[in-house]
């Protein structure tokens, strides 16, 4: 019921406002009969409680508002008389001309400008004469002559509608510009008095020169406004005003900014912007709660609890803050925008301490999978020992297996040392720069015995990063020693031409499923984790080098590391091994 009645209130707007001003020219006709007056006086104070758009029509006053009322409206009508009467109409002339400059419609316009002008016309022509001392000189009819033409502002109201389009229209008024009217139509009668007492001049000569001064005042602040003759003007000045009241927000945001920039948890981070809050005009104190990605919350309190408690939420973030005084729609609206950026500043801190815990799991996982292929490529060595061992049984062979075992002994020794150095100090996979000469008589003395031809032609002051080399190239000629299990007699190559590293078999050619992610993802694999040759291009991208598959086919399956800005031409490859 209540609400029904708030929009058939809020429908009758216009014609509520008519009834307000009929009214009000009802006290007019009166006159000088202030027990009648009074009596009109009550109607006209409810119909315009009732139009009146500073409160709402859905809300409900208290006790106590209603007593405040109730004591107004009584002085005022025991004080009724010509003076209050006109200073009621300035207050009514102020009150409407805030919805005159606010109103967006042509229609509203008109219709508040057709009241305005009906109570600027009554205010001067026949409430402010009655109200002047009698030793003041008025002209004769005055007063009648004006209860007979501001009528005829009201016919514009008639003809005109006024009903606003949007709701935002609706119950909104601009203080600024109401007040700028009252102050105006004051100073126009405060001035007209004012001459007349100085001047001992007649009413409507000091109306007209009052409203001459005020004209030509006007016109000079509104060319000093916006000059246009090399200079700003006032505008530019009132803008850098107003501008400098949001001095204490601006400076909170810019401590926001660089509090982000600080390392620590997040909800540290939203403790200390909550707590530079205080610093804020209004804030007394609040208190806040953030919620974490794992379902974790965090609260805390800053400064003192106030009588007045505004609640904002966040998806994250819920912060309640406490002020002395009730703020108003636009301040609420202020510092909900001020807690939305500190929730979009704490999810940005919740995201970069994921970032991180994802990139310490990343460097785990690099360094385990380095040293899985290192742990691999020494097991395939124990193997080729393990063989050379049993060799050395036969009488036969025994001069060549202890060869063997005195060459690649210490090369396991090292590299098991050299493992141990990586989980004691990670390093990058570049590792020592060897000479290109000693990596490749170093490859030739591991693999010769396997059946693997090793080429090259380099410059001996050539120098190679000697980790990244040796893991491409045992992880690339141990899939192709695993390759001719499967397929016997194939040819292995591996050939160094300046720092171009290239490794081939005769075998048979990748397919082309299996080769669009070889080196970009983890492939399935039969007789390893899978990750083999992507953790190769990985550290080759990482230390400047490329790896790539540079020719797939029968009889011609060849992979190709260099540096991406190569410093040696590659070696000539006319007659690739079958």
């Amino acid at each position: 019921m209540g609400g029904a009645l708030a929009g058939l209130v809020t429908r009758l707007q216009p014609w509520l406002l008519l009834c307000v001003l009929a009214s009000l020219h009802l006290l007019l006709w009166i006159g000088d009969d202030t027990q009648l007056g009074r009596v009109a006086l009550l109607p006209h104070i409810g119909l315009l409680l009732i139009w009146q758009p500073l409160v709402r029509a859905q809300n409900r006053l208290s006790t106590r508002g209603l007593v405040v009322l109730g004591v107004l409206v009584a002085v005022f009508v025991w004080g009724f008389g010509p003076l209050l009467l006109s200073l009621w109409m300035l207050l009514l002339a102020g009150l409407i001309g805030g919805k005159v400059f606010l109103s967006r419609a042509r229609g509203p316009r008109i219709h508040y400008l057709g009241a305005l002008a009906y109570l600027i016309t009554a205010l001067l022509t026949v409430a402010l004469p009655r109200a002047l001392p009698p030793e003041l000189r008025t002209p004769e009819g005055i007063d009648q002559l004006g209860l007979l033409l501001s009528p005829l502002a009201l016919t514009v109201m008639l003809l005109v509608p006024g009903q606003e389009r949007a709701d935002r229209d609706r119950e909104v008024l601009d203080l600024v510009s109401g007040l700028f009217v009252l102050l105006l139509l004051a100073v126009l009668a405060l001035g007209t008095l004012a001459a007349m007492q100085l001047a001992d001049v007649d009413y409507p000569r000091a109306l007209l020169g009052t409203l001459g001064v005020i004209a030509t005042v006007l016109v000079i602040m509104s060319w000093a406004w916006n000059p246009r003759a090399g200079f700003g003007g006032l505008s530019v000045a009132f803008t850098r005003y107003v501008l400098s009241l949001a001095m204490p927000y601006e400076r909170w945001l810019e401590s926001l900014a660089a509090l982000a920039q600080e390392d620590g948890r997040p909800e540290d981070f939203v403790a200390r912007a909550a707590n530079r809050l205080l610093a804020l005009p209004l804030i007394s104190g609040g208190e806040w709660q953030a919620r974490a990605a794992q379902a974790d919350t965090h609260s805390g309190r800053f400064g003192e609890l106030a009588s007045h408690r505004y609640d904002f939420a966040h998806p994250l973030l819920d912060m309640a803050l406490f002020t002395a005084r009730p703020l108003s729609g636009g301040l609420v609206w202020h510092f909900n925008l001020l807690v939305q950026l500190l929730g979009q500043f704490y999810q940005a801190q919740l995201r970069a301490e994921e970032l991180r815990r994802l990139s310490y799991l990343s460097a785990i996982h690099d360094t385990g999978a380095r040293l899985t292929h290192d742990v691999k490529n020494l097991l395939q060595s124990l193997n080729t020992l393990c063989y050379a061992v049993r060799e050395a049984e036969d009488p036969a062979h025994s001069a060549r297996a202890n060869a063997l075992l005195a060459r690649q002994l210490p090369v396991i020794t090292a590299r098991l040392e050299a493992t141990l150095e990586k989980l004691r100090r990670p390093q990058p996979a570049t590792g020592d720069w060897l000479p290109a000469p000693q990596w490749l008589q170093a490859m030739s003395a591991r693999f010769a015995e396997q059946g693997v031809t090793v080429e090259g032609a380099t410059d001996p002051a050539l120098r190679l990063p000697g980790a990244l080399y040796t893991t491409v190239a045992e992880n690339l000629l141990a899939n192709a020693l695993h390759k001719r299990q499967a397929e016997p007699g194939i040819g292995i190559v591996l050939r160094l031409g300046g720092e171009r590293l290239s490794v081939e078999d005769g075998g048979s050619a990748i397919t082309p499923a299996l080769a669009i992610d070889l080196l970009r993802a983890p492939v399935p694999s039969a007789s390893g984790l899978g990750v083999g040759l992507f953790q190769s291009a990985r550290l080759a991208q990482g230390a400047g080098y490329d790896l790539t598959l540079d020719h797939n086919h029968d009889g011609c399956v060849r992979f190709v590391l260099q540096p991406q800005d190569p410093q040696v031409p590659p070696a000539t490859e006319a007659n690739p091994s079958r």
